[in-house]
């Protein structure tokens, strides 16, 4: 009961945020997850054969939100992602940053691409595997790596070009 309680503390709201992009609703896909884990928790025996359980919880996220949304949809469809669920507060304390510093990351990701920000969120937030993204998302791993290249790249471009050199040096000669 405890490692299921910590699994569900760990990805309830990562979950939530991924079926919100996909089908445009929080409270949906709150409806979603919240069947998600009850289902987890009745099939707990059955699935201990699972060679992946973090891509399968995704999948079946994916999967409970695409019928969601009835039967003309069978895959996501980038181009109607909502890119305001995608988005994450970040957690300031876990990764060491100041707040106006994860605020302009958390920018530069909201202007991304949707299939793009969602690749970038799945491997370096969420921390699923290139391969587990593409099986995922039904992609070949090069778009995967492809897509990741290109939102590092304006990433990489969008912070430097946005954080003011006085911010940069306050954060790393603090007292």
């Amino acid at each position: 009961m405890e490692s299921f309680n910590s699994l569900y503390r760990m990805l309830c709201s990562k979950l939530i945020h991924f079926s919100a992009a996909i089908t445009g609703s929080f409270h949906v896909a709150e409806e979603i997850v919240s069947d998600l884990f009850i289902m987890l928790w009745q099939k707990r025996e059955q699935l201990s054969s699972v060679q992946q359980p973090l891509v399968y919880i995704y999948v079946c996220t994916r999967n409970l939100s695409l019928n969601s949304l009835g039967q003309r949809k069978k895959h996501i469809d980038y181009e109607s992602l909502d890119r305001d669920a995608l988005a994450m507060a970040p957690d300031v304390e876990d990764r060491l940053i100041s707040t106006e510093v994860a605020q302009l990351i958390e920018k530069a990701i909201r202007e991304l691409p949707a299939r793009c920000q969602l690749i970038f969120r799945l491997v370096k937030m969420d921390g699923l595997s290139y391969k587990e993204v593409a099986g995922l998302l039904e992609i070949s791993s090069k778009t995967v790596d492809a897509q990741l290249a290109i939102a590092i790249k304006k990433l990489s471009l969008t912070i430097r070009l946005d954080i003011p050199e006085e911010l940069i040096n306050s954060y790393f000669h603090r007292e």
